[in-house]
């Protein structure tokens, strides 16, 4: 008797590391779907602030002056640089690195969110600035599910 409950609770472990394990594997594959997402978006939006400043500043109530093109110019290199990282660990398992890329992103965001709010209530831009603090809350909230969801268990393969 005692061997069957053995038993018993050995299958029930195998089905319950079987069920933990599927859904390691669609929380991971959520998760890379969002950095993804997040990692087009971050490019596109690098290449357009680096290459094409002058065109966008103005959308935005910004003088193209030589200061606020490079400042927008930098701001394309490191939204590129930081969309590329998106781009490369979304196949990681680890959770260590992803951890990692979810707290700086969510911290980044939150700094976005309160610097573009403080150029928009001062003028230095117009209500188009509105778009910034859009694009960096709903990326937060990305982060911020993974990070709370805990999704530190991803399926390996």
């Amino acid at each position: 008797m005692h061997i069957k409950s053995v038993k018993a609770a050995e299958s029930d472990q195998g089905k319950h590391s079987t069920a933990a394990q599927k859904v390691g594997k669609i929380m991971h594959n959520k998760l890379k779907r969002f950095l993804a997402i997040a990692a087009i978006v971050t490019v596109l939006n690098g290449i357009s602030y680096a290459l094409v400043p002058n065109s966008l500043l103005p959308m935005y109530g910004i003088e193209p002056s030589a200061g606020a093109v490079l400042g927008f110019r930098l701001l394309g290199a490191a939204l590129l640089t930081f969309g590329l990282v998106l781009w490369f660990v979304r196949e990681s398992h680890d959770w260590t690195a992803l951890r990692g890329v979810l707290l700086g992103a969510a911290v980044g965001n939150v700094v976005g969110i309160v610097v573009s709010l403080w150029a928009i209530r001062t003028g230095i831009m117009n209500g188009t600035g509105w778009l910034f603090v859009l694009t960096y809350v709903i990326f937060l909230l990305g982060y911020v599910y993974f990070l709370w969801t805990g999704a530190q268990k991803p399926a390996v393969g």
